[in-house]
């Protein structure tokens, strides 16, 4: 899988979960697209999506801050 078809369905998961399209720089959390609910929600179907692991601890700003963020985020996941 591609960096940009991960980026797509990370989208595609955020647009699930919070209900509005994003594109890759918006902030997630600094604009309010994403509260604490939708993380943990975006969390979830990452783990379910990628087959990998959230801790709870991951779930913040820094790994959450935009669709380019949780891509590095899932790509170490999966390495």
């Amino acid at each position: 899988m591609t960096p940009e078809e991960i980026k797509a369905i990370i989208r595609q998961e955020v647009s699930n979960v919070a209900f509005v399209e994003v594109r890759d720089d918006d902030q997630l959390i600094e604009q309010n697209i994403l509260d604490s609910v939708g993380a943990v929600d975006l969390a979830v179907a990452l783990e379910a999506a990628f087959g990998i692991q959230v801790p709870f601890v991951d779930i913040n700003g820094q790994h959450f801050k935009d669709v380019g963020a949780i891509l590095e985020y899932v790509l170490r996941k999966r390495s």
